[in-house]
């Protein structure tokens, strides 16, 4: 089985080869897998550490959506062809 382990005292930002917060077809595989293969992704909150638990209410107001909605991978499934499923 392979995976895609996150150090969660990190951002996104602080560990590229795992993730991104945007699609684009440049970004290169950050797992590859076989059909049938099992992989497990750790993922991250969709704030990416800009609200913690030491967090207050005023600093919501501070978060910086440009950093927001980090994505593990991308994963690479050879022989995979758009609109295949995954399960």
């Amino acid at each position: 089985m392979k995976s895609i382990e996150l150090d969660y005292s990190k951002r996104c930002a602080d560990e590229p080869s795992k993730g991104h917060n945007r699609w684009h077809p440049d970004i290169p595989p950050a797992l590859e897998a076989e059909p049938g293969e099992e992989v497990v992704l750790q993922t991250r909150h969709a704030l990416d550490g800009e609200v913690t638990p030491t967090s207050q209410a005023q600093d919501v107001g501070n978060v910086n959506l440009n950093l927001v909605h980090p994505l593990t991978g991308p994963v690479y499934v050879q022989g995979a062809e758009p609109g295949d499923l995954l399960e």
